[in-house]
């Protein structure tokens, strides 16, 4: 299945259909409205050609473009390639907004092209005492990441990153052994508490308040998928390295964890003392 490549995007300017690259801002082509669904052409463009489609005026629109510029579409026969390629198009076109300038989106977009053609993968240690047992599964599920669970055979001493809970400081300063990056998750019977996100080479293990004697937490499936849903796009921007290329996004929780009342549903964004390395405390 043929896909438009990430530096592209469709847009519409009166009658006429532009794909353009979106660094240098130049059209690769434009075309008259021939009585296009816009919405039907970028979903095919985007995330690939169904059978339902086949025969249908964008499908064949696609088809010359292919033929014309066979360079600036991918080819993807595997499943994971073709799970990663929408899931790299669907938070680019989220966040292209978002991108400080020009020369940071450039980097970005090299960056997806060299994971991609270089099959890149993102290494995590899921250690999470079984307290979320549908996670891991569902972080498996993410194209770009291999995940490893604390009871798995554990022959890899580095990582990328490690994902743990909070176990008080020894404990939680052992993970630099693992990893410079450990994502601490906290969760107790009133909140849910994502971050932050440490990068050990650069700041000291922070030195969480802990109960040591507190009583086993029962999250409930649904809470896992909202868990997930603010992990993948932390990995996301973990990856990507997007937290220095993109505003909006200053609470991205390295200096910070996102706190959530598992009641009420009120969220906010609450700051951790980080010391630097070099400074003694």
């Amino acid at each position: 299945m043929y896909y438009l490549n990430h530096k592209f995007q469709i847009v519409k300017e009166a009658d006429i259909i532009i794909v353009k690259n979106c660094i240098s801002n130049k059209a690769l082509v434009t075309f008259h409205d021939k009585g296009i669904d816009l919405a039907k052409f970028k979903q095919i463009m985007y995330f690939g050609q169904n059978k339902d489609m086949d025969h249908s005026i964008e499908s064949s629109e696609m088809n010359l473009l292919i033929d014309s510029f066979p360079s600036s579409f991918t080819s993807c026969s595997d499943h994971r390639t073709a799970s990663l390629f929408v899931l790299i198009r669907q938070y680019t076109e989220f966040l292209l907004p978002a991108f400080i300038a020009v020369d940071r989106l450039e980097m970005y977009l090299n960056d997806v092209e060299e994971m991609i053609k270089e099959k890149k993968i993102c290494e995590v240690y899921v250690s999470l005492d079984n307290s979320l047992p549908h996670l891991s599964k569902l972080l498996s599920e993410i194209p770009f990441m291999n995940i490893t669970n604390e009871e798995d055979d554990d022959s890899k001493k580095n990582y990328d990153i490690v994902i743990t809970n909070i176990r008080g400081y020894e404990q939680d300063e052992l993970w630099i052994e693992k990893s410079e990056h450990i994502l601490f998750l906290d969760i107790n019977q009133s909140s849910i508490n994502i971050g932050p996100l440490v990068f050990a080479s650069k700041f000291k293990i922070p030195n969480f308040e802990f109960d040591s004697v507190k009583a086993t937490t029962h999250i409930l499936k649904h809470e896992e998928l909202l868990i997930y849903f603010f992990l993948e796009r932390i990995l996301y921007i973990y990856f990507f390295k997007l937290y220095d290329k993109t505003n909006q996004i200053d609470y991205f929780p390295t200096r910070s964890r996102i706190c959530i009342d598992r009641m009420n549903l009120h969220g906010y964004s609450e700051l951790v003392t980080m010391y630097p390395n070099f400074l003694e405390v």
